[in-house]
């Protein structure tokens, strides 16, 4: 399944979700990650994100069942999503 991550913390929080995330899902930008996870692995990782949840905590889990369906164009200075890995 892809899944794509988004969030907005306070900047003192940041550390928590990008070191948690980091485990599972490709880092692409500041709060963004994505990447592909099993169902199992997904359950996990929504189950860390409400653990570390505080009130001014808002994180995003966008899914699709098959990656290809998901379209994604880079522009500007970024690097397309996955090369960090070839």
């Amino acid at each position: 399944m892809f899944v794509l991550v988004v969030y907005d913390v306070p900047a003192e929080r940041t550390r928590i979700y990008r070191k948690l995330l980091r485990r599972y899902l490709e880092h692409i930008q500041y709060s963004v990650f994505h990447g592909e996870l099993t169902d199992g692995q997904l359950t996990t990782v929504k189950q860390e994100i409400r653990d570390e949840l505080e009130p001014d905590d808002s994180v995003y889990l966008f899914t699709a069942d098959i990656a290809a369906s998901v379209d994604c164009t880079a522009l500007g200075d970024a690097e397309e999503p996955g090369s960090r890995f070839t």
